[in-house]
């Protein structure tokens, strides 16, 4: 709510300040909105990576216990190693991707 003062200058500062905060608060609220969608969608990606890796750790641990000798064993472990790096690594360019088309986002929004 804009108080007008007495004086011609004053109303104008006045005005002026309470745009400002109106701005800085869509601002803020806009930023807000862009930083949940972030949040809850990388939640998401997470849940779902840790869900999909506990299922293929708990396969390999499997096949290691019904593994008929100590090659074999080393050789699933080996297996699980390297493709557990690679899904690690394509995990976090998925997050990566998420806050950065996040950002952006938010960057395009204010610029409109």
């Amino acid at each position: 709510m804009t108080t007008l003062k007495k004086t011609g200058t004053s109303n104008v500062h006045h005005i002026a300040d309470n745009s400002l905060v109106a701005g800085n608060s869509r601002a803020l609220v806009d930023g807000m909105g862009t930083w949940l969608t972030a949040a809850r969608d990388s939640q998401r990606e997470m849940v779902d990576f840790v869900s999909k890796r506990l299922e293929k750790d708990s396969d390999t641990m499997r096949k290691i216990l019904s593994s008929k000798n100590l090659t074999d064993a080393a050789e699933i472990q080996s297996r699980w190693i390297e493709e557990t790096l690679r899904d690690y690594s394509s995990e976090v360019t998925k997050m990566i991707t998420i806050y950065t088309k996040s950002g952006s986002s938010d960057a395009q929004n204010r610029n409109l």
